[in-house]
């Protein structure tokens, strides 16, 4: 998406969050401010609609509350939908805030150039694979999530149900670990 238009409508936290996008991919863009974790029935309605018509990408902070919205637009859509992360070490060091209006123009451009697809209509992984093959092991956690960009520190069950949603199976899994 370098420079080109972004068709999708992004859903973001907040206000400089969307101030941001648009200072960096122009006023054309659109946005859907969920207001943290003020998120409600009525934003959820218009994101689905918003995600028929147009499509949605989801790019919430890396943090607790980022997570916790981003999984119930996912929950509430039930369908396929396009997600952005960006690591917290692409976060301005300095800032109190760790947020997409934080992180640097690239690392927001290298996040949209890499959408992840969520699909939670099949499984491709089951728990005893994952217990099985060790994938739940903190350092096996951390170089999957390193891979995608995604918070290190989202638990075991959340990257479960996060690579059943990327159809990641044990031998892709595997390949990611190394092994």
């Amino acid at each position: 998406m370098n420079g080109a238009k972004i068709k999708q409508i992004i859903i973001v936290e907040g206000k400089t969050d969307t101030q941001k996008l648009k200072n960096i991919y122009g006023e054309d863009l659109k946005t859907i401010e969920t207001q943290g974790l003020s998120l409600n029935q009525q934003t959820l309605e218009f994101i689905k609609k918003a995600n028929q018509q147009t499509g949605v990408i989801i790019f919430t902070d890396p943090d607790g509350p980022g997570k916790k919205i981003r999984e119930q637009i996912i929950g509430f859509l039930g369908t396929k939908v396009a997600n952005a992360f960006i690591e917290k070490t692409a976060i301005d060091s300095s800032s109190k805030k760790i947020g997409i209006a934080e992180a640097s123009e690239a690392a927001i451009k290298q996040a949209l150039n890499d959408l992840i697809i969520f699909d939670q209509s099949k499984e491709s992984l089951s728990w005893s694979e994952y217990l099985n093959n060790d994938f739940y092991l903190k350092n096996n956690r951390m170089v999957i999530c390193k891979k995608y960009g995604w918070n290190e520190q989202i638990s075991s069950k959340t990257l479960f149900k996060w690579l059943n949603w990327i159809s990641l199976n044990v031998e892709d899994i595997k390949a990611i670990l190394g092994e």
